[in-house]
């Protein structure tokens, strides 16, 4: 059993995770697979991240564009250097992906605190 941190930066066009940001502070993402975010399967599909209530940053919502998925997550600072674009990173295990890192800059990410 391999885990692996898998980036949108580092994967072919099949596992690209693209995102771009808008004005309201909203991030959307294309995700090509099916990935977990607080033990609940998301199917593959178009994703908005935005800051929870009130403008809390370290809580953000990830909604399902076309699809009724939606989470809470509870985050903190990412360590290291993101990506040059807005990315997810995902954490995989076997044939499974886990949502870990959301990327807005190189500088700026937030790390998925996990639930138990």
């Amino acid at each position: 059993m391999r885990s692996a941190i898998v980036t949108s930066a580092l994967l072919g066009a099949s596992l690209l995770a693209s995102g771009t940001a808008r004005a309201s502070e909203i991030l959307e993402f294309n995700v090509p697979f099916p990935f977990q975010v607080n033990h609940e399967t998301f199917p593959a599909g178009r994703y908005t991240v935005e800051e929870g209530p009130l403008g809390n940053t370290s809580v953000l919502l990830i909604r399902g564009m076309n699809t009724p998925q939606a989470a809470f997550v509870t985050t903190h600072d990412a360590a290291g250097q993101g990506p040059k674009h807005p990315s997810l990173q995902f954490q995989r295990h076997d044939n499974q992906y886990r949502l870990a890192n959301i990327w807005e800059s190189p500088k700026e990410g937030q790390s998925i605190i996990a639930q138990k």
